[in-house]
């Protein structure tokens, strides 16, 4: 049975059709309505295949856009799925009604968490169990019609530590593993936890002699070439949040004397000394002292950009050179997925990135590549992230957004959120950060999928109109929750005759909404989704090149 990427059956008699002259109320009407689905690909003739053999596209690059098998620029809306403990199995254990929830609150994607630990359990052994765990998550993924990105994971590099390496690619010199108030500062404060980055970074031997870092390449060689024909998958996440190592051991005295200047004269009043100053950072109240200080984002940026040149030059040379590697041995097995890079630890909060193009040995540059930055408030995981600034957190993702301008990549957000309970608060901030990659035109993917989160307000905010896939290039588009108004605007192409589609989630059939269409008269269709809420909204192409106007009032 054929089905679009929301789980239409467009041979289904049961579709409605709405055709719009102006502003018009809805009057359902029954249609059957045949054409590919989202993952397929079209012939010369520029018309839609539905068989099986035309399903072969991927979606790829373009300049700063994601365009699917039918040329139509996609925003990639979704969610993080993971499992980080192994006493669970990994990813082995991510139901299978996750996904079905994925397709029922609208989105088109999933960062796929999977964990280096379980796929390579000794050095050059692969885990077949768990390779057959991620091709029925990827196949679970594909049945409910949305896309796949996998996220090579790791927190505190190590299964020692938290999550990410094996044991036996673990090599932290004997030194102790020290933790602090909230889990990631110990990226800050562990010996361990560093020098085993440094090993990473630095490829030492493992106990077979081969390098640590040769064998993650090799992890990702056997990867892509178990998925390099998998049109459901849209790319690799190489590594999650790239740690500098010991380095770090200059980063933050760096940002606490830069602060200490900013507020000499306070600090000296006080008696106070660096060591105390820094202190303050070890409990979540001290934490929440300091950043009280910096909601200015003028002085918050001489404090984050204390290391910037520091920062800059790991990122520029060390880091590149690991995505380098990593991607030298995808592009053996792998020419068709999408490589995604992200900036490294320090940039989360707002330090300037100096990520760069990937460029191969013969001088050629990777152009099927994009940015996948993570952005999060320094309140995440305490107490007071309730309180977290708004303008430090539109501050750094302004910085992710001129660092993808900068790269000429599309930016698919893979983590921000993190937003757990039910203060209102979180409410506004999801509000308002989607709002910002409305502005931006780039998708995301919330951290993360939990057990009742449905339950918490901030929940509904995720559950919006959004484009899917357009045919042509969007100019912009919004959501406005409060008027409940969605907008979209694009530039449509000559001479395409695919149809461009909206979802609304959670609408049903019938429901009092007007929809004005430009130019009028053209004509669109409101397809339900079978046996989950919500609706597609399908915009036929006029095969001219104009600028096209969409609003949905519900």
């Amino acid at each position: 049975m054929l089905r679009d990427i929301f789980g239409v059956d467009r041979k289904n008699p049961l579709f409605v059709q709405y055709t719009q002259r102006g502003m018009n109320r809805l009057i359902i009407g029954i249609l059957a309505l045949n054409f590919s689905v989202f993952l397929s690909c079209s012939n010369s003739t520029g018309e839609i295949q539905n068989d099986k053999e035309s399903q072969t596209g991927f979606v790829r690059v373009d300049g700063r856009t994601f365009r699917d098998a039918m040329n139509r620029e996609l925003i990639l809306n979704g969610i993080n799925l993971i499992v980080k403990d192994p006493a669970r199995g990994y990813t082995c254990a991510i139901p299978e009604s996750d996904f079905l929830k994925v397709k029922e609150w609208g989105f088109n994607v999933i960062r796929l968490g999977i964990i280096w630990d379980g796929l390579e359990p000794e050095p050059g052994v692969y885990n077949e169990e768990m390779f057959r765990c991620i091709d029925e998550r990827i196949r679970w993924a594909s049945e409910q019609g949305y896309y796949v990105m996998l996220d090579m994971h790791q927190d505190l590099f190590s299964v020692k530590y938290s999550d990410g390496a094996p044991e036996w690619a673990t090599l932290s010199d004997d030194l102790p593993h020290q933790t602090g108030a909230v889990w990631s500062d110990a990226y800050l404060i562990s010996p361990a936890v560093q020098t085993a980055f440094d090993h990473f970074w630095n490829n030492t031997p493992a106990s077979d002699g081969k390098g640590i870092q040769d064998h993650y390449a090799d992890l990702w060689r056997k990867i892509a070439e178990r998925y390099a024909d998998e049109p459901a998958l849209i790319g690799y996440d190489i590594m999650n949040e790239p740690f500098i190592g010991t380095q770090a051991q200059v980063f933050f005295p760096a940002m606490v004397e830069a602060y200490m200047g900013i507020y000499a004269e306070e600090i000296q009043a006080a008696g106070m000394q660096l060591e105390e100053v820094a202190g303050m950072w070890s409990t979540p109240e001290g934490r929440a002292q300091v950043l009280e200080n910096l909601i200015d984002t003028a002085i918050y940026s001489q404090v984050v950009c204390a290391v910037q040149e520091m920062n800059q030059a790991f990122e520029s040379t060390i880091l590149m050179d690991m995505y380098t590697r990593v991607a030298s041995a995808i592009r053996e097995v792998d020419q068709n997925h999408i490589l995604f890079v992200e900036h490294s630890y320090f940039s989360n909060p707002g330090v300037p990135s100096g990520l760069k193009r990937i460029e191969y040995a013969d001088g050629s540059p990777e152009m099927n590549m994009a940015y996948t930055p993570h952005g999060y408030d320094l309140l995440v995981d305490t107490e007071a992230y309730k309180h977290a600034s708004k303008d430090r957190v539109e501050y750094l993702f302004n910085l992710c957004q001129q660092t993808a301008i900068r790269l000429d990549m599309p930016m698919l957000v893979g983590e921000w959120g993190a937003f757990h309970g039910m203060d209102s608060s979180y409410v506004h901030q999801t509000r308002s950060i989607l709002q910002k990659f409305d502005d931006y035109k780039c998708g995301q993917t919330f951290w993360a999928r939990y057990n009742n989160m449905e339950e918490h307000p901030f929940f509904n905010e995720l559950i919006r109109p959004a484009p899917l896939a357009v045919v042509g290039d969007i100019q912009a588009y919004s959501y406005d929750h409060a008027d409940g108004v969605f907008k979209c605007t694009w530039l449509e192409g000559a001479g395409n005759t695919y149809v461009s589609e909206f979802i609304l989630p959670r609408v049903k059939a019938g429901k009092d909404m007007d929809i004005s269409l430009s130019p009028e008269g053209t004509a669109y269709e409101i397809i339900e989704r079978e046996n989950i809420p919500g609706l597609v909204l399908s915009v036929e192409a006029t095969g001219k090149e104009m600028l096209r106007e969409l609003m949905v009032t519900f």
